[in-house]
């Protein structure tokens, strides 16, 4: 990367870094009071708040366009990626802003199916370009291909803790159905596929980019 966009990345995560430590400091408060009670502090108090709920997400936005600006992207692609960011940053005000707040079984059943074909398209495309790489970058691309099956895992486990059968955003449906155990197991299995899938991402790429320079090197 460049030095401008080392600086921007180094940001990002120090900003999501900051984000996550004033999450651990507002503990108490998220745990005693009504989240809209907090989104109406002033002063300080609502500055704690409004960074921890936006600063991971713009610390993350930040990180990638640091990547970005260091990877000779033209300002098209970067203007892009800024939309792209700001609108995932702004995704829960615009989202319920759109859709409201209320459950309904449209909005989540049309997203669950549309993830569905999405990802059995991804596993499809991910065989085919398996096929084309070379030998020294195809344990990368596995380790994506597993990375991917763990989200999709963790998608799957994540429709069942929010609804049915864990009734996760039904608190009066989970303590009749007793069912409060179960969603935590399914939690934990959330977060250990997401670890996962992030662990094999991290290392596909890694694995990936050695192959690709080392094919240069023999190449050149």
């Amino acid at each position: 990367m460049g030095r401008k966009g080392d600086w921007l990345y180094l940001s990002g995560v120090l900003l999501a870094l900051g984000s996550v430590l004033l999450g651990n400091s507002l503990q108490s408060e998220l745990r005693t009071l009504p989240i809209e009670q907090l989104m109406l502090a002033r002063g300080p108090e609502s500055l704690r708040v409004l960074g921890f709920a936006f600063g991971f997400p713009l610390g993350i936005g930040l990180s990638i366009l640091g990547a970005l600006l260091g990877s000779e992207s033209s300002l098209r692609r970067l203007l892009l990626f800024t939309g792209m960011v700001t609108s995932a940053v702004l995704a829960a005000i615009l989202v319920p802003g759109l859709f409201g707040r209320e459950l309904g079984d449209g909005y989540f059943g049309t997203g669950g199916y549309l993830i569905m074909a999405l990802v059995l398209g991804l596993i499809w495309l991910w065989g085919r370009y398996r096929t084309t790489v070379a030998r020294a970058v195809r344990n990368g691309v596995d380790l994506q291909g597993m990375g991917y099956l763990c989200f999709a895992l963790a998608a799957w486990n994540l429709c069942g803790a929010a609804t049915m059968p864990s009734f996760g955003l039904e608190p009066e449906m989970m303590l009749t159905m007793g069912s409060q155990a179960f969603a935590i197991g399914q939690m934990k299995s959330i977060m250990a596929l997401f670890v996962l899938g992030w662990l094999c991402s991290l290392l596909g790429w890694w694995i990936t980019l050695r192959g690709a320079k080392s094919a240069q090197v023999v190449t050149e």
